[in-house]
């Protein structure tokens, strides 16, 4: 391990906190060459203005519904309590620890130059997606990158990984909070209830043209979740999130409940087994637009688990992983 002032940079997609913010992020997010797949960046950009000025009206139907998004304050909160975490123990001065957005406030760029000012020498870049996927993951290193060459900082960077669903911590976080929304239910036998997991899908052709481990890591992840259960559930897995009209990963959420229906179930915990933060995906679809689904359905106990937001174990994971890359002997 080198000598130095160590920083820590948590990178999310982010979301809009009010009305102003909601086309720039839908903007970036269209923008972004993983996304839209055009590699031509003046056509790519065109037409992510288009896509971001057609969807806003629309898109702030259900941002209001939610009271906008808190996947900002949610960050910036693990941040924080990382941090804290980290400190007690480390051997010398302790890291920095600051969030980051790659769509929204405070973007990449904006952040980077407060560490470089802070005197850090040695960056570590942790995305928050559990699972890897080159549509996330990969795409916040990009933008890391992208920032450090325009500021002409060249700070040590530290070998992140590219997943870390596997953490013990961040399987007992999970674990917790469906433990807690099964508690909900009226009837407290396992055989009684369904746990459906929910991931964000992802195009069938991005998957396959560009061999990403996205869907088989999600599969991996929920069956670590089982396991930390003791399997006490049947368990299923279902996609959401879909736009346009090419083919996704499947089966959707809204079908899986729809299959569970037919099959006579009455009570059903979901799971956001790919979002650590919540955001639209979780407050509105999976706790809204999918319980109505689900009522409708004649699933007649439907309850979401909460996000791992600030769960006490979901910040040790983070905490793990920084020590396992930053304290490792000849980590880089």
């Amino acid at each position: 391990m080198s000598a130095g002032k160590t920083g820590v940079l948590l990178v999310q997609l982010g979301g809009p906190t009010k009305r102003e913010e909601l086309k720039g992020f839908l903007y970036r997010l269209f923008a972004d060459p993983e996304i839209l797949g055009i590699p031509f960046a003046p056509l790519r950009k065109a037409i992510a203005w288009t896509i971001a000025t057609t969807r806003e009206a629309e898109s702030a139907k259900t941002y209001e519904k939610i009271g906008w998004s808190p996947i900002r304050c949610w960050t910036e909160k693990s941040a924080i309590l990382l941090e804290a975490a980290l400190a007690p123990s480390w051997p010398g001065e302790p890291p920095i620890v600051r969030s980051a957005m790659t769509c929204s406030a405070p973007l990449v760029e904006e952040v980077l130059p407060s560490l470089h000012a802070a005197g850090v020498t040695r960056l570590f870049v942790l995305p928050l997606y559990p699972q890897y996927s080159v549509t996330t993951t990969k795409g916040s290193f990009a933008r890391v990158d992208e920032a450090l060459s325009r500021m002409g900082w060249s700070p040590e960077r530290v070998n992140a990984p590219d997943s870390w669903y596997a953490e013990p911590r961040f399987l007992d976080a999970h674990a917790d909070r469906i433990l807690a929304a099964a508690a909900l239910l009226p009837d407290p036998e396992p055989a009684a209830t369904v746990l459906l997991y929910s991931a964000h899908s992802l195009p069938v052709s991005t998957v396959e043209k560009k061999k990403d481990p996205y869907p088989r890591q999600i599969e991996e992840c929920c069956a670590l979740v089982d396991e930390r259960l003791g399997r006490r559930f049947r368990s299923r897995l279902g996609y959401q999130s879909k736009l346009g009209p090419v083919a996704w990963l499947g089966p959707s959420t809204g079908e899986v409940l729809a299959e569970l229906a037919r099959e006579g179930v009455k009570q059903v915990v979901v799971c956001p087994i790919a979002f650590v933060s919540d955001h639209v995906e979780t407050l509105y679809e999976i706790r809204m637009l999918f319980a109505e689904e689900a009522r409708a359905a004649g699933i007649t106990h439907y309850v979401a688990a909460d996000g791992l937001n600030d769960h006490p174990a979901f910040v040790d994971a983070l905490a793990d992983v920084c020590r396992k890359a930053l304290l490792a002997p000849g980590a880089r």
